[in-house]
């Protein structure tokens, strides 16, 4: 396996995409005249998108933290990171990240690899969310820059993936009936449950979805969030038809490997990881090891951001381990994970989180979406432009800037 020790974003890109990586080596180099001059952060929150994703947890209020970085050159660069606060919006994330804007705009770099060292010495503490907003913002400058997508540079090929419809939990299952019945309608065929956590009523649903859709071209997959024991998810994955169901996610605590690699062995549904809260390389590399998934997952806007998820994509590569990047979140999250996926071939589905318009509140344009398929935009860096206007009719807005 690899090494993974990289100096700065043209190494980490070369390794990731080869040697076409060195013709976007301009674009990450620093001067005087396009030193970063002005960074703005809000937090915004709509009470349509507070999800909940378990019987078992309470309702999650989604704000969308949006960092914008302007250089003297007059380039500007774009993160957005969804964070998850149980009953209320918060502005945890935009404290931090105001905290550390003075060292933003006295960087004499912008290239992300370097930046997150020297913010890493200014603030060892700084919170992976935060570093995924700073470094995201610095690979959107870097591909403006370059006039193109970012997935472009990031050495994508592919422009379009298969999309499925990524449902919160329902108290009742002729819900989750109704959402299959209601978003099979925009042309997808493919759907996520997030359920109960309880053993009796997911076997209820499962039982349900393969009575109902069993002589559909529908497909679909069962988030538990970590919450089962071995035994229950043992027992629950015995029963799902691999005819129907493409993977279980996280049935148990993430950090049991070896318990996953004895599920994986025993049932015939594929596991794929968690990801939400164990995500270094080393322990990617020891799950890979162990053989504790069939896929590994991720989302780059809670990690450390897009240095970190091409660092975890180069590891699982090497030994042929699909990722299926996570895209739960606001638009700008949503792309930043969707430009990774056109970069990685081994990764096959686009996760949209439903109503996909709710998070999309504040953007001039959304995730190009059309019967069942995700389309990649020929617009510049992420592809998203924002409202900035419109952002301050949100149920929840603060702005503040460094």
């Amino acid at each position: 396996m690899s090494k993974n020790t990289f100096l700065n974003a043209l190494e980490l890109l070369t390794a990731f995409s080869g040697d076409r990586a060195k013709k976007f080596e301009q674009f990450f180099q620093f001067s005087n005249d396009n030193k970063i001059v002005d960074v703005q952060i809000y937090a915004v929150g709509t009470e349509d998108t507070s999800v909940q994703y378990s019987s078992k947890w309470g309702v999650w209020k989604q704000t969308n933290n949006i960092l914008r970085i302007k250089t003297k050159d007059g380039y500007e660069g774009v993160s957005g990171v969804t964070s998850n606060n149980e009953g209320k919006f918060t502005d945890k994330h935009l404290l931090e990240l105001e905290s550390i804007a003075s060292v933003l705009l006295d960087l004499e770099s912008l290239d992300p690899l370097e930046v997150q060292k020297i913010i890493k010495t200014h603030r060892p503490n700084l919170s992976d969310e935060s570093l995924s907003s700073i470094d995201i913002a610095l690979w959107d400058l870097a591909a403006r820059k370059a006039s193109i997508p970012l997935y472009k540079l990031l050495g994508g090929e592919r422009d379009s993936i298969q999309a499925y419809a990524s449902l919160p939990f329902y108290d009742s299952l002729p819900a989750y009936i109704k959402a299959v019945n209601d978003y099979s309608k925009l042309g997808l065929l493919t759907f996520k449950f997030h359920a109960w956590g309880l053993i009796e009523e997911d076997s209820k649903l499962i039982n349900l979805i393969q009575k109902e859709f069993a002589e559909t071209r529908y497909k679909f997959m069962l988030d538990l969030e970590g919450e089962y024991d071995f035994d229950e998810a043992l027992k629950l994955g015995q029963i799902m038809d691999e005819n129907l169901f493409i993977w279980l996610e996280a049935p148990i605590d993430e950090s049991l490997l070896e318990q996953y690699r004895d599920l994986r062995s025993r049932i015939k549904i594929p596991i794929t990881a968690d990801g939400f809260n164990m995500y270094s390389s080393d322990f990617i590399k020891q799950g890979i090891e162990i053989g504790s998934w069939d896929a590994g997952r991720f989302d780059a806007t809670t990690i450390g951001g897009i240095s970190k998820a091409l660092e975890l994509l180069i590891i699982s590569n090497d030994a042929n381990l699909p990722i299926e990047i996570q895209s739960w979140g606001h638009s700008l999250a949503q792309a930043t994970n969707l430009h990774l996926i056109f970069a990685n071939e081994r990764t096959r589905y686009f996760e949209i989180p439903m109503p996909k318009e709710a998070y999309e509140f504040g953007m001039k344009n959304g995730i190009l979406f059309k019967d069942g398929e995700v389309y990649a935009t020929m617009d510049h860096g992420l592809g998203i432009n924002v409202d900035w206007d419109k952002l301050s009719t949100a149920d929840y807005y603060i702005k503040t800037r460094g």
